[in-house]
């Protein structure tokens, strides 16, 4: 069902934004910034000492087992994507993204494939310049300003 209702989202005729993950996969917790994270005061690129609140300290604990997971699973050696911050970017900070519009939809039939988005990017169909069910549905972001986001204001202080 959770297809189904990304789907319905997609088609319901309003402006939404799409962040995919080969741009998410840009966006990474480098050693360095995860040691502002701790404590946006240090210039170390060591992660240790005591991180300068709880939340930091949440943080930092997921970054650490994503850190991990991401290395052992998927080869990320300098470190995990940060990937559902890059919507908190995106809003206050569009212009760090560039992006387009496309029909996107839900693969809802698939073996492999249940679930996953697809953006018609080649225009193959027949769609208007609304935002719902005919026309192009979404806007993807395709690139972002990495060297920016390395300095967003979340790790500030």
């Amino acid at each position: 069902m959770a297809a189904e209702a990304a789907q319905i989202v997609l088609n319901a005729p309003v402006s939404k934004t799409m962040i995919p993950l080969n741009v998410t996969h840009k966006a990474i917790v480098t050693n360095s910034i995860h040691a502002k994270l701790l404590d946006p005061t240090s210039e170390q690129e060591a992660r240790s000492g005591a991180p300068s609140s709880q939340l930091r300290h949440t943080l930092s604990t997921l970054i650490s087992f994503f850190a991990e997971a991401y290395k052992a699973t998927f080869g990320f050696v300098d470190g995990p994507p940060i990937h559902d911050a890059l919507t908190i970017a995106y809003v206050s900070q569009p212009e760090l993204f560039t992006g387009r519009r496309y029909r996107v939809d839900v693969e809802l039939n698939g073996a492999h494939t249940t679930g996953e988005t697809v953006a018609d990017v080649w225009e193959y169909l027949k769609v208007d310049d609304t935002w719902g069910r005919t026309g192009k549905n979404c806007e993807v972001a395709t690139d972002l300003d990495v060297c920016v986001v390395s300095r967003f204001s979340v790790f500030a202080s």
